[in-house]
């Protein structure tokens, strides 16, 4: 799937992966769901308490730098974050987002998105929709959006290991003796 309808939470400054979840529950918890409650919690306390399932994080600024804390993007997932827009992202943290299954959209221009509104998200379109505006953005390659809807890399790789598996099976069966 590559559309959804989410609700716009804003977020301002330059936001680095120690801001999205404080490193000191990076080996504290294993379980995604036990660091949510933790997401943003110095950078702006209060916000997890009021995140929900199909949120989008606007970020006004770069977003995402610093370390390759996986524990970052699994947060803001098990926190029911569906997206994250922003100008600019950290690559390494962008490639985390697809990686688990979480899109990272790169958009100049976000004013359009009010804290609290509700827009649809095309991914595949490449289309922003508010009650307002559209708002147009290159949608990712197909290989993402397979990502994405697969919940992620490793399930993308799962699924293809047990197609080859089963193609290698029934090679086998429908194959001769010699």
């Amino acid at each position: 799937m590559s559309t959804y309808e989410l609700r716009v939470r804003r977020i301002s400054g330059i936001i680095s992966t120690d801001d999205i979840i404080p490193g000191r529950y990076k080996h504290m918890f294993t379980d995604p769901g036990m660091l949510a409650p933790h997401v943003f919690e110095n950078y702006c306390p209060g916000l997890a308490g009021s995140l929900r399932e199909g949120d989008a994080i606007c970020s006004s600024d770069l977003f995402g730098i610093g370390s390759s804390r996986e524990q970052a993007v699994s947060a803001l997932r098990s926190a029911g974050v569906r997206a994250v827009l922003a100008p600019q992202f950290g690559r390494i943290f962008f490639r985390n987002c697809w990686n688990l299954g979480l899109a990272a959209i790169e958009l100049k221009e976000l004013s359009a998105l009010e804290d609290g509104a509700r827009f649809t998200l095309d991914i595949a379109a490449g289309a922003i929709k508010t009650s307002r505006d559209m708002i147009r953005f290159s949608p990712p390659p197909q290989l993402m959006l397979q990502m994405l809807s697969a919940g992620g890399l490793l399930a993308v790789v799962k699924a293809r290991l047990a197609e080859q598996r089963e193609n290698d099976r029934g090679a086998a069966a429908g194959g001769t003796l010699t």
